[in-house]
Formats: structure tokens, sequence, C-alpha cells
């Protein structure tokens, strides 16, 4: 059964991500295929059942019909919108934040408050139906992902969904680090191949705080080394201050 994150800004009576627009009976949804922790560089297809749901929830007759891809994206993938009635506009976030980063000062300043605020992406208020962010966001630098977050709930449309796949640390490839006391001038490096890995409820935790302004969010281990979540934003409209 799906891991439920749930809601992060409850309002009674709003939560539809399961439940009423994007949900058929969890009896007719995909079977998960188990994880495996040893796939660390995998060359294969699995079944998605967050890729699954939004494909099914998504509606082409309704206004925008426009999907934002926020990665690497391919031919197959914008195939697979367009056949389905869908505009596909692609952003290479990753890429677009890393020549830009390469280009600020080594400094604290380089990524203030301030300069943080400055991130956007280059589209209109509530222009798509739907994001794809996969392995894009936990790349970046947290408060950079956390901002990103922020424009990503500011594109979609009341209602709209972002999908996102994140890549645990495990499959990160990193080797794990031990160092010793040789002697008074020299330490001793101990490596493995096996990286250490966050207890799972602190990456959900780390998620959940960078998709803050979402109504609601679902989490699921998948296979693959990865997470995927599907993210919802409010039907109704936002309050006034």
């Amino acid at each position: 059964m799906p891991r439920l994150v749930g809601r992060l800004n409850p309002r009674q009576g709003d939560r539809d991500l399961r439940l009423r627009d994007f949900a058929t009976s969890e009896s007719s949804a995909p079977a998960a295929p188990p994880r495996k922790q040893t796939e660390l560089l995998p060359n294969r297809a699995y079944t998605s059942r967050l890729f699954w749901r939004m494909s099914r929830g998504l509606q082409p007759d309704r206004p925008p019909a426009r999907v934002l891809d926020l990665g690497a994206t391919s031919n197959a993938n914008m195939r697979f919108w367009a056949e389905r009635g869908f505009e596909v506009t692609c952003f290479d976030l990753f890429m677009h934040e890393i020549q830009r980063l390469q280009r600020l000062p080594s400094s604290p300043a380089a990524l203030s408050k301030d300069e943080v605020k400055l991130r956007g992406l280059p589209f209109e208020d509530r222009g798509f139906s739907a994001i794809c962010a996969w392995n894009v966001l936990e790349r970046l630098p947290f408060v950079l992902a956390q901002q990103y977050a922020r424009e990503c709930h500011r594109l979609l449309l009341p209602g709209g969904l972002l999908h996102a796949v994140f890549v645990d640390s495990d499959a990160q490839l990193q080797m794990r680090r031990q160092f010793e006391i040789h002697d008074r001038q020299q330490l001793r490096i101990r490596s493995s191949d096996t990286a250490p890995r966050l207890p799972d409820a602190w990456v959900d935790a780390e998620t959940k705080l960078m998709l803050s302004p979402f109504e609601a969010c679902e989490i699921q281990r998948a296979p693959c080394s990865t997470r995927e979540i599907l993210a919802q934003r409010s039907k109704r409209p936002a309050r006034r201050a």
C-alpha cells in the first residue's frame, strides 16, 4: 500500500489527491515492484504508482493543458504528453542553476536569503496543469530547492500536480570514509563502498519541509533507490492577508 505522508496545510474537504479528481480505487492501481537497494546504476523500467495516478487524473480539455518538465527531458517524454493533448514546455533547471552558481563568488552571501528570493522560473502564474521534476530538486542546495518548490506552486493552476523523483543518498555512489589517527602528523582513511543512509523518517521530513507550500503531499519509496512524490496545489483560492 502507498505510504501516505499527509496533508501539509490541511483544510477540511479540500484534499482530493487520492480521493476524488485524481483517484480510481486502490484495487485498480498497478502493483508497486519490490525495492532492491543494490540497484545503484539501473537501466530498466519499473511501475510508478504515483505517475500513473497523475497521468490518469490530468484533463487535457481543462485549460491550460500544459505540462512543465524541469529535467533533462527526452523526445519520448514530450511525445507522451503531446499524444494526450498537452502542450509540453521544457526547462533544464539543474543545468540552468549550476551555470548560475558558477558565476557567483564563493562566499556565504552567494546564497543569502535575499539572493535566493531572486531565483525564479520564467513562466506565468497558474500556467501549468502539472510539473515533472525528476532527479532535479534534491541535486540543488536545500534553500534553492525550497525556493523552486515555491515557484512550482506558483506556476500550477489550483488543483495542479507536481510529480518529483528524488534519488536517495545510497544511489549517489559516495564512498563512506572513516578517518583514523595514524600518528601525530598523519591521518589514515578507510573507505567502503556502502554509502551511509539517513533514516527514512528524516528524509521524508526534509521532503515535506521542502514542499510545504502544497496542500497535499504523498511520498512513496520506489525501486532503483528513489523516492517519488506527488504534491498538489490547493483547489481553493489563496486567502488574502
